[in-house]
């Protein structure tokens, strides 16, 4: 299997987010991968990723947060959020994924699970992220 199938699992883990107050990441995928077992994924790379969000949930909303213009994370489509959540979380938190794949990875996602006008604005607000990041890396200081 693929990354990209891979990576719409940890999606659709992440979208599951906005209806819990708490959650238990592992009881989490591992009810949400019994629904799934006849397809073969990475199942190491999926748990990493979606409790690498979870666990930095606050620091990711915030750099989102920052590349909003007149808008708040609360105000957006919630599948728009959970892929600028893993992207954002990739883009920082994993260092095997370069920007520009995790950018385009949640724009094709984009494409198959959220609105018309969706790829376009996450592209741009990932585009800003990217920016920013690129700014702090060569003046961490």
């Amino acid at each position: 299997m693929s990354r990209r199938v891979d990576r719409r699992h940890v999606f659709c883990l992440i979208f599951q987010l906005e209806f819990f107050d708490e959650i238990d990441t592992k009881a989490l995928f591992e009810s949400y991968t019994e629904h799934h077992v006849g397809e073969a994924v990475d199942s190491k790379f999926i748990f990493d990723e979606f409790s690498g969000v979870y666990e930095n949930l606050g620091t990711i909303d915030e750099t989102i947060g920052e590349n909003l213009k007149a808008w708040t994370t609360d105000r957006l489509n919630k599948a728009d959020l959970a892929l600028l959540r893993l992207a954002v979380y990739e883009m920082f938190y994993n260092e095997q994924i370069p920007s520009s794949v995790a950018i385009n990875e949640a724009v094709e996602l984009s494409k198959a699970y959220c609105e018309d006008e969706s790829p376009g604005f996450i592209n741009a607000i990932l585009g800003a992220v990217s920016k920013s990041k690129a700014r702090v890396d060569k003046n961490p200081c």
